[in-house]
């Protein structure tokens, strides 16, 4: 019986190691692990990769959103507008940004689980007066969301957007345009397993605004703009040389990587035919979806995973309790239908850029045999 790996990164490292160990060594012989000049060069690497201005290197997808955040430097009961179903740290973030001075409002997913565009522009209507007003767009599991609609919304509500690409690298806008350039300013993390991964937390934001990006070169430097010079507060959140040294050498082979997942999932789409399986339509606002995430919606989820398993294929949950009912954001009073539904029968498939045609046909079998 095959054995499937959810993820695996381990060819990675093997592409990149001769590129990287040169660097690294001269990295421990100069002991500049941090603000070395590594840094510098990933960060003007990316923002050439991503079509943005600048790039400034941190520790965390979290980090990322959270110091994106905290330099537009806003005053008064921020209002917060993101995704229901996104992963906790987009919440989580924003409020440790604005020192929970803010109000979140979870929007619920539309058939692409992603930010519904109607249901935004009720909660913005009904909201956008109570003070300062950011949209954060995630574009969930490598699939971008409707930005052309979103920028009408945010220039009619004056309100600020900041993406959160955190399962995006090198997604495309049906104007062809990346994610992340739509924003004021945009957050990706580096997390291992994302389509750019480092060798722990990382993460990078995006900017064509200088006065921003000087603003979380100090924030994330304990507000620094030299050193013992502290202008604002802030915290350590810099992204380490050794981490920038990695992530620059796979930024190299990003863009073949993408391709090889959306050939993975070109074969799931393809091949996967059971009855009790939906796999959520692509957007059509979308022309490139990178598949950091390929997701199933099961009803009878516990059996399939089990299903699975029993013949060695893993599975995840993205995710399975929505924010609006952990027990951290309970507190928010909100109910999003579809959100709720969804995390009941969402299931991830092993995808990465390694699969082989065997493994993915192996896969897609035994899913098509699932019969509950």
């Amino acid at each position: 019986m095959m054995k499937i790996l959810f993820n695996n990164l381990a060819p990675q490292w093997q592409k990149i190691k001769s590129l990287s160990q040169e660097r690294i060594n001269n990295l421990f012989s100069s002991s500049q692990f941090i603000n070395g000049p590594d840094v510098e060069i990933f960060e003007k690497n990316f923002s050439r990769w991503n079509g943005n201005k600048y790039a400034i290197g941190v520790s965390s997808g979290t980090d990322a959103i959270r110091v994106s955040l905290q330099s537009l430097n806003l005053d008064g009961n921020v209002q917060i507008y993101t995704l229901a179903n996104t992963f906790i740290a987009t919440v989580f973030a924003a409020e440790m940004a604005f020192n929970s001075n803010c109000e979140i409002h979870l929007i619920d997913h539309d058939e692409f689980l992603l930010m519904d565009i109607n249901k935004l522009e009720e909660v913005l209507i009904k909201n956008h007066s109570k003070g300062p007003n950011i949209i954060i767009p995630v574009h969930l599991y490598g699939q971008c969301c409707d930005m052309e609609n979103i920028l009408e919304l945010a220039t009619k509500f004056e309100a600020t957007i900041v993406e959160d690409c955190s399962q995006a690298h090198g997604s495309l806008c049906e104007n062809e345009k990346k994610v992340g350039t739509y924003g004021t300013i945009s957050a990706f993390s580096c997390y291992p397993g994302k389509n750019l991964g480092a060798a722990g937390d990382a993460g990078v934001i995006v900017t064509n605004n200088l006065e921003l990006a000087k603003a979380c070169k100090k924030i994330r430097s304990q507000g620094q703009r030299k050193k013992y010079i502290h202008e604002v507060k802030g915290g350590t959140y810099r992204l380490d040389t050794l981490q920038a040294i990695i992530l620059d050498e796979k930024l190299k082979f990003l863009d073949e990587w993408n391709e090889r997942r959306i050939k993975a999932a070109e074969c799931y789409e393809k091949n996967i035919n059971n009855n009790n399986i939906i796999i959520p339509p692509r957007a059509n606002f979308c022309k490139k979806h990178v598949y950091h995430i390929f997701a199933l919606l099961v009803k009878k989820r516990n059996e399939f995973i089990t299903h699975m398993s029993k013949n060695n294929i893993p599975t995840m949950m993205h995710y399975p309790i929505p924010i609006e009912e952990s027990r951290a954001y309970k507190y928010l009073n909100q109910n999003n239908k579809k959100t709720r539904n969804s995390a009941k029968n969402i299931v991830s498939l092993p995808i990465h850029p390694f699969m082989s045609q065997q493994e993915l046909r192996y896969i897609c079998r035994i899913i098509n045999k699932f019969n509950p």
